[in-house]
């Protein structure tokens, strides 16, 4: 059998508690907020990892040891949560590896290096994993009852998890079955982790190794079990300082990059007018009257003081048939006066190009001259399209399409457009902004990441002891 170079192993509780896995979900949540931080730094590590092995061929020893133990620390959470409960025992707080702890997890010394070429199509040859592995742990299981469908996201693996826990609460026995099925799936998805992360240059097997201890050890690994990790300095409160600001930098850094491309999108979706236009909307309803309901605008002059070209809007609708038609824009109780009584369609959400509408009750009828009610803000009415310009002001409106005549069955072709300023230079500033700090959160992140790395760095192959010695405890993240 080959030996892949991630090893995973656990060794199962003998008498393990009947309720504490009702409660792990709680006493984890400290582990799930660390993890959050960490696997960001590895997605960035990672990053920088397959840039450094494309053009220097070497994967940096830091960057390895760091998201070694980022998966090392996963795996212990997983296997005393709910990826296992194989123990009772509360997971430590470190990157290091602890050698009496139930769950381990090592990178082999002499694992092999990845190939230049693999960060560019690893992802690619990991896909046929992914999907066996999507389908054991991510299905869901959906019912109808009447109208109603209700999805549980119950896989493979959550309903051996289920079971397991069920068996656990009452016989107070954990089925060596079940357990050793779950740590084979945990080990498969390790080991296509590692390989994702290009920890070893060697493509994960598909098999399902299922038993705590891995299926092909080496004969001097009892041994060797023990090898201590070197810590290279006292502190790693620096490190840790550094990897959390970058994280939390990122979020903005996103923000604003995102934002900044967005308003410059806007900025170069202009007409000459200042007119930014949607796409059209296919607008089809049997009842007299389309509404656009509840638009409400507050204090628009914040963004348009100042601005003349600020502050349109534009509705333009047009009958495939050339039937005239009408649109208009008015306050919404003035809306809701003229149509109570009237069944028509307000619009609920557009979908690529087609609307979805709710109802409302009524009678289907035609409604009064629509172009002759005095409570219009604006409106227009023409022979196959009809568009509409309002100056937009506060307060609370609806946009009605009907036929010119007030007859049911309404079938139009709408585009909506806003007037909006110029935004190249806001937009540049944020994604400039965005960039700026997006390169400071991805700088701090490698420096923690990077300093936390070699601070839990294996010793090479040849350096150290050979035999099992006093061992001191492992260096935990927080000291």
């Amino acid at each position: 059998m080959d030996r892949y170079p991630v090893r995973v192993e656990a060794h199962r509780d003998e008498t393990p508690s009947r309720w504490l896995w009702l409660v792990k979900w709680l006493l984890l949540i400290p582990h799930y907020f660390a993890l959050a931080v960490l696997w960001v730094g590895l997605l960035v590590l990672t990053l920088v990892a397959y840039l450094a092995v494309l053009f220097t061929g070497r994967y940096p020893a830091s960057i390895r040891a760091y998201n070694t133990g980022v998966l090392r620390w996963s795996w212990r959470v997983g296997y005393y949560g709910y990826q296992a409960l194989g123990t009772d025992r509360y997971p430590p707080f470190t990157l290091a590896d602890v050698p009496d702890y139930p769950a381990r997890l090592r990178l082999d010394a002499d694992a092999p290096s990845p190939r230049r070429w693999l960060p560019l199509v690893a992802w690619l040859f990991a896909v046929p994993h992914l999907i066996i592995l999507g389908a054991l742990t991510g299905a869901t299981w959906s019912y109808q009852s009447g109208d109603t469908r209700t999805a549980v996201p119950l896989s493979v693996v959550g309903a051996v998890v289920l079971v397991a826990g069920f068996a656990l609460l009452f016989t107070g026995r954990y089925p060596g079955g079940l357990h050793d099925l779950l740590v084979g799936v945990a080990r498969w998805q390790l080991r296509v982790a590692g390989y994702l992360i290009l920890l070893p240059g060697q493509y994960p097997p598909f098999r399902l190794d299922q038993g705590g201890p891995e299926p092909d050890p080496r004969p001097d690994e009892p041994a060797r079990a023990g090898s201590p990790i070197v810590a290279r300095a006292p502190s790693t409160a620096g490190s840790i300082f550094a990897l959390v600001a970058g994280v939390l930098l990122l979020a903005p850094a996103i923000g604003l990059g995102v934002g900044g491309g967005v308003l410059l999108a806007l900025d170069a979706g202009r007409d000459r007018d200042g007119y930014v236009t949607s796409p059209s909307v296919v607008l089809s309803s049997t009842t007299a009257a389309v509404t656009a309901e509840n638009l409400e605008i507050v204090d628009p002059s914040v963004f348009t003081s100042g601005l003349a070209d600020v502050g349109g809007l534009r509705v333009k609708v047009t009958s495939p048939t050339g039937r005239p038609v009408f649109v208009g824009v008015a306050p919404q109780s003035s809306v809701d006066a003229w149509l109570a009584g009237t069944a028509h369609d307000e619009l609920t959400a557009v979908t690529a190009g087609s609307a979805r509408y709710d109802r409302a009750a009524g009678a289907t009828q035609a409604v009064a001259n629509p172009a002759a009610q005095p409570f219009w803000l604006a409106s227009a009415t023409g022979p196959g399209t009809a568009t509409l310009q309002w100056k937009v002001t506060d307060g609370e409106y609806a946009v009605v399409v009907t036929n010119a005549d007030g007859s049911p069955g309404v079938a139009v072709d709408a585009r909506g457009a806003v007037q909006v300023p110029r935004l190249a230079v806001l937009g540049g500033g944020l994604l400039t902004a965005g960039i700026v700090l997006g390169l400071i959160a991805v700088g701090l992140i490698v420096l923690g990441g990077v300093g936390l790395g070699r601070r839990h760095t294996e010793p090479p192959p040849g350096i150290g002891p050979s035999a099992p010695t006093p061992q001191s405890p492992p260096v935990p993240i927080g000291t």
